[in-house]
């Protein structure tokens, strides 16, 4: 995996947001990406909390 080049971002959300609507509102498509939260790999349907998202983009060579 590469690391990305853009920049990191803030955001702020609602309570109760989940992942899935960050990668929505961020034009990303969940199945094209791995989401860790602090280092722990997180799922699209889990609510959002706060602190650092890493999102990982997954390439395919095959």
């Amino acid at each position: 995996m590469e690391p990305s080049e853009e920049p990191p971002k803030t955001m702020a959300f609602l309570s109760g947001t989940k992942y899935e609507d960050v990668l929505r509102e961020l034009r990303i498509n969940q199945e094209t990406v791995l989401l860790l939260k602090d280092g722990e790999l997180v799922p699209s349907d889990g609510v959002a909390s706060p602190g650092n998202l890493s999102i990982l983009k997954i390439t395919s060579k095959g």
